[in-house]
C-alpha cells in the first residue's frame, strides 16, 4: 500500500471541516474518504480525529501529523512547479553519449557552443567505445552514425560524418595516391579493427593494415608520422589539414559519408532535448564535410 494513501483525504477533511465536503472537493464519496482515513490511522496505530455527530477535531498526535503532511503537501506541489519547468524552458540535465572512436572531438565542441547559449542546461557527455554496448534509456539523447537497427526509439538525422584519405605529406611524397579503392591493398593502410576501409555506394576494401585501432586519435598520430593511409572524418584531421600536417585525397570516390543521428526515447520530449536536436539541424545544415571545409571548420572550432 502507498505510504500516500490517505494522507490527501486527511488533509481534505481537516480543511474543509467534514467528511461529506472534503468528499465534494476530491470528487469522492463520503463513505470512501472516511474508510480511507480509517486507514490511514490503522497504520500507526495512532487516533488522528475525534469524531462526533456534531463536529470533528484532531487529537494532539493528529495535530503534529497534520502539521508535517500539509508540509509535505506545499513541498510536494514546489517540485511538480519545478519539474514543470522542463516542459516549458530550456534546463535542468541533459547526458548525451558520444562515440570516443570518432567524432567526440567536433561533437564536444558543438556541445560546449550550444552551452553557451543555454547557461540553464547542465550538459554531461559521455564517451562510449562499442555502440552496441550503450543502455539508450541511461542518455537524454545518443549520437550514432551509419544506418540504425530497427527500434521503438525516435531519431532525427542531422548531418555527415564525412571521412576521407588523409596521409602525412611525406608518405604522399614517397608512395603517391591510390587510383582506386582497390589500390589501397599497395599501401600502408591505417584501419580500425576490421581491416578494411570503407566507401560510398557500398565499396568496402580490404585490407591488411600496418595499424588497426579502434581509436580515430590513435589512427590519426600514426598518420601524422607518416606510418600510412588513414580514412578519417575531415572534422577529426581538420587542423591537421589546414596547417599541412596531414594532406586529403579530393577524389569524390575517396570519401565515406555516415548519415549522422541523434535519438533518443519515445514520450514527453523536455524543452532541453528539443532545443539540443534542433541546434544540431540548424547548426550542421546535412552538410557533406569535404577536405577543402577544412579551414572553415577549424576556425569555428
Amino acid at each position: 500500500m502507498s505510504s500516500w494513501r490517505g494522507i490527501e483525504e486527511f488533509l481534505a477533511v481537516v480543511d474543509q471541516g467534514s467528511f461529506t465536503a472534503a468528499g465534494d472537493q476530491l470528487g469522492l464519496s463520503k463513505s470512501y474518504i472516511s474508510k480511507t482515513v480509517h486507514e490511514l490511522e490503522e497504520r500507526p496505530g495512532v487516533q488522528l480525529l475525534v469524531r462526533t455527530t456534531r463536529r470533528l477535531s484532531l487529537t494532539g498526535a493528529g495535530e503534529s501529523f497534520h502539521r508535517e503532511c500539509a508540509q509535505l503537501q506545499l513541498r510536494l506541489g514546489e517540485v511538480e512547479k519545478q519539474v514543470g519547468l522542463y516542459s516549458t524552458q530550456p534546463v535542468g540535465r541533459l547526458r548525451i553519449g558520444l562515440s570516443d572512436i570518432f567524432g567526440s572531438d567536433y561533437m564536444s565542441a558543438l556541445l560546449a557552443e550550444f552551452s553557451a547559449e543555454h547557461p540553464g542546461i547542465m550538459i554531461e557527455p559521455i564517451a562510449y567505445l562499442n555502440e552496441n554496448e550503450i543502455v539508450q534509456e541511461s542518455f537524454d539523447i545518443v549520437i550514432r552514425y551509419g544506418a540504425l537497427p530497427n527500434s521503438n526509439l525516435r531519431a532525427r538525422t542531422f548531418g555527415y560524418l564525412s571521412y576521407c584519405l588523409c596521409a602525412a605529406p611525406e608518405y604522399v611524397a614517397a608512395r603517391g595516391w591510390p587510383k582506386t579503392p582497390e589500390d589501397l591493398q599497395e599501401h600502408d593502410c591505417l584501419t580500425d579493427r576490421s581491416a578494411s576501409i570503407n566507401f560510398n555506394d557500398d565499396v568496402c576494401v580490404r585490407v591488411q593494415p600496418r595499424w588497426a585501432s579502434n581509436s580515430g586519435i590513435a589512427l590519426r598520430s600514426a598518420a601524422r608520422k607518416g606510418l600510412g593511409i588513414a580514412s578519417l572524418p575531415v572534422s577529426v584531421v581538420r587542423q591537421d589539414l589546414t596547417e599541412g600536417r596531414m594532406l586529403a585525397l579530393e577524389e569524390e570516390w575517396s570519401f565515406y559519408d555516415r548519415e549522422c543521428w541523434v535519438v533518443y526515447s519515445p514520450g514527453i520530449m523536455s524543452v532541453a532535448t528539443r532545443a539540443f536536436i534542433d541546434y544540431l539541424v540548424r547548426r550542421t545544415s546535412r552538410v557533406k564535410i569535404r577536405p577543402s571545409m577544412a579551414a572553415s571548420l577549424a576556425a569555428r572550432y
